[in-house]
Order: C-alpha cells, then sequence, then structure tokens
C-alpha cells in the first residue's frame, strides 16, 4: 500500500520483495530501495521504489520512485539528480557521512532493457 508520496500513514507498507537494499540512517530510521517484489497493482517485477521506516510513529513513507514494476532508469549528468532504475540485488554501502552508494544489481537501464547494471548512485 503506497498512499501518498511523502506521507506518513498507517495503512502505507512496502509488499513483499527481496534482494531490496536496507539500511538504517543516524536517526535510526529503517530505509529501504527496491528489490524484487509487487508493485502497487500486483505485478511482480524489479522496483525503484523508496521508503523509510519511522519506529518513534510505527509508520511507513513512500519517499520516491515509482509505484510500478520495471521502471528504466533516468539517467543525467554526474551531479545532477536522477532516478535508478527497478532493480534486485544491487551492492551497497553506507559512507562515513552517512550517505547511502549503489552499484549494479539486476535490473532496468535507461533504454528499458533488463540485465546486469554497472552504474553508481548516491543518495
Amino acid at each position: 500500500m503506497y498512499g501518498t508520496q511523502g506521507t506518513a500513514a498507517a495503512g502505507n507498507a512496502p509488499g513483499p520483495r527481496w534482494g531490496s537494499v536496507p539500511w538504517i540512517d543516524g536517526a535510526g530510521n529503517l530505509w529501504l530501495l527496491g528489490g524484487k517484489g509487487r508493485d502497487s497493482a500486483g505485478v511482480e517485477g524489479n522496483l525503484n521504489d523508496l521508503w523509510r521506516y519511522s519506529p518513534g510513529s510505527g509508520q511507513w513513507t513512500w519517499v520516491g520512485g515509482m509505484d510500478t514494476a520495471n521502471n528504466a532508469g533516468v539517467y543525467s549528468t554526474p551531479g545532477s539528480p536522477g532516478v535508478p532504475g527497478g532493480r534486485f540485488s544491487p551492492a551497497s554501502w553506507i559512507d562515513g557521512a552517512g550517505k547511502l552508494w549503489l552499484f549494479g544489481g539486476y535490473g532496468v537501464d535507461s533504454a528499458g532493457a533488463s540485465g546486469n547494471l554497472n552504474d553508481l548512485w548516491v543518495y
């Protein structure tokens, strides 16, 4: 249940998935990015949705990405905003400044083709 993007609500919750990227930020919030799962219409595929769970409120917020599966990546020039395509099982790490780094995985490139990716993203 996606709800309204950017708005926490008791009924919001990411669907079941595997190969997603989870991490915890400095404030103790749980973040979840993409994976292989079902979208808002129940279609299975590669997801690029971004979620935040706040333990204080006990609520999920759909923060970004799409509520549909198998979206192509929106690539821009380095340093400019873009959107990673739907993917699962990328490599990821959190740096000393608390930024998420995301590399590759299996998913959808900017042309809409599925395969192994070698793109690098930072949040």
